[in-house]
């Protein structure tokens, strides 16, 4: 082909029909530009194919990681450990309203007090997006959600709850010591049971050391819980909309 494009401009020149090959020479560069632009376009084409794929990919793993946070949140922190820690605020002050109390219940809601957690969340399919350019996901809407969610509403969230709680944890321990019965061992009708954080037998409604505890674990806890009521919808509307975008790609 090239050694056809050669032969023509030398015959048009051998004959002196300059101004035909000029035509013909600009109709070749003409050719030759148009080319290379279905050239880019296709290259182009190939790579914006690529970053869709990426893309898809990524949404799906953040969309992962926020359904196992928010069952975390919802199923482990709050229904079981804030929970336990609200359970036994609820028991105490029950008895500090009625003077009523179980007595066989009372350690077990002892330990229920002195409850912690640490709070942790995925953020690595995010970080993996942002080191190669949350400018990839395509939906501004979407990446604007995702960037507030994990640059500004997760890390707030998470750091309020994280001074409340190892506060009420420092907080419980030191009361806990000082309620907490120094028998660890019970000798009963030949058996031996190990006791674990049993209470000592102080008056619950006189005992400063108590009282604070109590004040401390309910305040805290539904401290806590205000914030995940916060938090949990945003990161589930967030899976909603990864949703509704992936059915598109």
């Amino acid at each position: 082909m090239i050694k056809f494009f050669r032969r023509r401009r030398q015959r048009l020149l051998s004959e002196n029909k300059f101004s035909k090959y000029l035509v013909y020479a600009v109709g070749e560069i003409a050719l030759v530009v148009i080319g290379i632009l279905i050239a880019l376009q296709i290259n182009n084409a190939n790579e914006d194919k690529k970053d869709r794929v990426y893309e898809k990919k990524m949404l799906i793993e953040i969309k992962h990681a926020l359904e196992k946070d928010v069952d975390y949140f919802k199923n482990h922190l709050v229904g079981s450990r804030l929970q336990k820690i609200q359970n036994a605020a609820l028991f105490f002050e029950n008895y500090l309203i009625s003077d009523s109390i179980n007595r066989d219940s009372i350690n077990h809601h002892f330990n229920g007090l002195t409850t912690g957690f640490h709070l942790t969340y995925n953020n690595g399919p995010y970080e993996a997006l942002k080191s190669t350019g949350i400018d990839r996901v395509s939906n501004d809407s979407l990446r604007n959600m995702i960037i507030d969610l994990y640059e500004f509403e997760l890390p707030k969230a998470a750091g309020i709850i994280e001074i409340t709680m190892d506060n009420y944890f420092a907080e419980s321990k030191k009361l806990e010591e000082q309620l907490k019965d120094d028998l660890s061992v019970e000798i009963k009708n030949g058996e031996v049971t190990y006791l674990y954080n049993r209470m000592k037998d102080v008056n619950l409604r006189t005992n400063p050391s108590f009282l604070e505890l109590l004040s401390w674990g309910s305040s805290s806890s539904k401290s806590v819980i205000n914030f995940f009521d916060s938090i949990v919808p945003q990161m589930e509307e967030l899976i909603i909309t990864l949703d509704k975008e992936l059915k598109k790609k």
